[in-house]
């Protein structure tokens, strides 16, 4: 059974991979182009405000969107899927509009204390919280039924569209930040409707179906979450408000430049096991029990390991010749960020596998006061440390931040299910991905970075790592045979049918 459950999971992690796939091939065009035509400030500026709206979005869904995830196989074993789908969606809905009036309210209160830059950036926000943060409460509802296929066209729809509009507001009129936010509220707007269509499918979209008991016990589960939310939003994205307090809005743009790429890299691989995990993991602990659930747990563990530590190890030896490709010149300077940023990111993510016992136990409390903890050190550090070393010490804050979050989330996980980790696998994954490192850094760090170089570094370390984990005997039987059987199936389905 086991197998089976990694085996289907594996296959949803490989329809999300395009999910994050997007979004890393999209950036890799837009942040050449935007750290040309955008001034650092201005930069700076459209991530403070892009922060900003996040952290509300945080505060009015996150109740909502936790529950979504954790309560479909619920509800769906009830049989009250029309409950559950509308509940969802008119929560959301009620909660985005609200909070965008009441915002647009108090800014017009204290508009003359607000900087010119952030205040012409204002408005345009308040219209992406309203539209694009709807849109991934439906993502969350497909995510948590399973709809693997369903979520990556809707996803993948709405980057493509919007990075589209974005390019075209800087690139043409010139609009700087304004046209990247517009460009997505734009392409929001226009796929939204599709992702209506299709959690139709899930269930009712009638207001006649939202039910107080749902609503009561969304509210029971998720609003300890918020604060936990909040407290990862501060992990994630006060370190630019302290950077911008202390060292100015240039200092943003560069920070921020340097931890979106990293971030955007990152989650091309992380995103697709975290998608798939959560609604596995809650999937087989409510229909097989703990003791199965624990090994799912384990086994993502080393697949998660598997890839992630390869890649942090292969761009740590390629970072400035990335930064000579895909990034302006004045902004390049940002490049010691981008590989620390990586461990921190890779962090976050053992937070998210750790955190199953408790998550699945609902005990929401204490994911909350992990994450409020984390943050608080968070903050602090910044606070005493990039006065003195600026934004790279905001990165070594980050990092700091999540590893104390993961001590705290694996040890207080432990009395509801304990997270067991595969040291043996641990070990040869981190000296493969080590070793496949230090054999690129030698073999290219003296040449110039070109595209062409880039493109050398990564299949030599493709290939250096695949070696390494078959000399090493990291792979098993099992997952060979399931890398054959997708790789075959992938080229029969390119290859033209016979008439």
């Amino acid at each position: 059974m086991l197998t089976n459950i990694l085996k289907r999971a594996g296959t949803d992690a490989f329809k999300y991979f395009p999910v994050r796939l997007v979004p890393a091939l999209t950036s890799l065009i837009t942040v050449p182009l935007f750290t040309r035509l955008i001034a650092r400030e201005d930069y700076g500026n459209f991530s403070l405000i892009s922060s900003a709206i996040s952290l509300i979005a945080v505060i009015v869904t996150q109740w909502v969107n936790g529950s979504i995830v954790r309560f479909y196989w619920t509800y769906e074993k009830e049989g009250r899927a029309d409950d559950y789908v509308a509940t969802s969606i008119w929560s959301v809905t009620g909660a985005l509009v609200t909070a965008a009036l009441v915002c647009g309210a108090v800014v017009m209160l204290v508009g003359k204390s607000i900087s010119p830059g952030l205040m012409h950036l204002i408005p345009i926000g308040l219209a992406s919280l309203a539209v694009n943060y709807l849109s991934d409460s439906l993502l969350q509802i497909l995510r948590a039924a399973n709809k693997s296929t369903g979520y990556a066209i809707l996803s993948v729809a709405k980057t493509l569209v919007g990075t589209a509009f974005s390019v075209w507001f800087v690139a043409g009129p010139r609009l700087g930040a304004w046209g990247i936010l517009a460009g997505v509220v734009l392409g929001n707007l226009i796929v939204t409707p599709f992702g209506l269509w299709m959690t139709s499918k899930q269930g009712s979209l009638s207001p006649a179906h939202v039910r107080k008991d749902v609503l009561g016990q969304f509210a029971s589960y998720g609003l300890p979450l918020v604060p936990a939310a909040m407290s990862s939003w501060a992990l994630v994205l006060a370190d630019r408000y302290v950077i911008g307090a202390l060292r100015g809005a240039s200092e943003v743009g560069l920070y921020s430049t340097a931890y979106t790429l990293g971030d955007k890299i990152m989650n091309l691989i992380i995103m697709p096991l975290m998608i798939t995990m959560g609604p596995v993991m809650v999937m087989t602990f409510e229909k097989n029990g703990q003791e199965l659930a624990q090994q799912v747990q384990t086994q993502f563990t080393r697949y998660y390991a598997m890839v992630t530590f390869p890649i942090i190890a292969g761009m740590s030896a390629v970072t400035y010749q990335f930064f000579q490709v895909f990034v302006g010149p004045s902004y390049r300077e940002a490049y010691a960020v981008l590989p620390i940023v990586m461990v921190g990111v890779m962090g976050y993510g053992l937070v998210q596998i750790a955190a199953n016992g408790v998550a699945l136990h609902k005990r929401s409390t204490i994911i909350m006061t992990n994450t409020v903890a984390a943050a608080a050190i968070n903050v602090a550090s910044n606070l005493y440390f990039v006065p003195k070393f600026g934004y790279i010490a905001a990165a070594f804050n980050t990092v700091l931040a999540y590893f104390v979050l993961l001590g705290l989330t694996w040890h207080r996980s432990k009395p509801y299910m304990a997270w067991q980790l595969p040291w043996k696998n641990l070990a040869r994954i981190t000296f493969s991905s080590a070793l496949m490192g230090f054999l690129v850094w030698f073999g290219f760090h003296r040449l110039t970075g070109t595209v062409w170089v880039l493109i050398a570094e990564v299949a030599s370390g493709i290939v250096l790592y695949a070696l390494a984990l078959v000399l090493f005997r990291e792979l098993e039987p099992a997952e060979r045979d399931f890398f054959k059987d997708l790789t075959a199936k992938a080229v029969a389905k390119l290859r033209p049918r016979r008439p």
